[in-house]
């Protein structure tokens, strides 16, 4: 996919590395969360909720994993610039940039005028 404006970052091997290492151990964590709260009665609803959280955790973290090495990889996918490797060490599952993130965190509405 071309870059519209915006060249194209690569990360270094050891950044690369470091952030699969970061996504590799989080994905542990939540496997033997999942693991457990399955274990659980989740006829509790908290237990249930946990579950649900985690395991949509887990599905961000091996999505990261499956595009780490990929050339779009720290590419915002709405804006399509780069997401800066102090974020993506912060949070490698990242796909948008803090501003685009904003926007959605705000369900994309416009700013209120003042």
């Amino acid at each position: 996919m071309p870059l519209t404006g915006h060249h194209r970052h690569y990360f270094t091997i050891q950044q690369r590395e470091t952030l699969q290492h970061q996504l590799e151990a989080r994905a542990a964590v939540l496997r033997e969360e999942v693991g457990e709260d399955v274990k659980a009665d989740l006829d509790a609803e908290p237990e249930a909720v946990s579950l649900e959280i985690d395991v949509t955790e887990l599905r961000a973290v091996e999505a990261a994993l499956a595009r780490l090495h990929e050339p779009d990889f720290g590419l915002c996918v709405d804006c399509d610039a780069e997401i800066p490797y102090a974020r993506l060490s912060a949070n490698p599952t990242a796909t948008r940039c803090v501003s685009c993130q904003a926007q959605h965190e705000r369900g994309a509405r416009p700013a209120p005028s003042l």
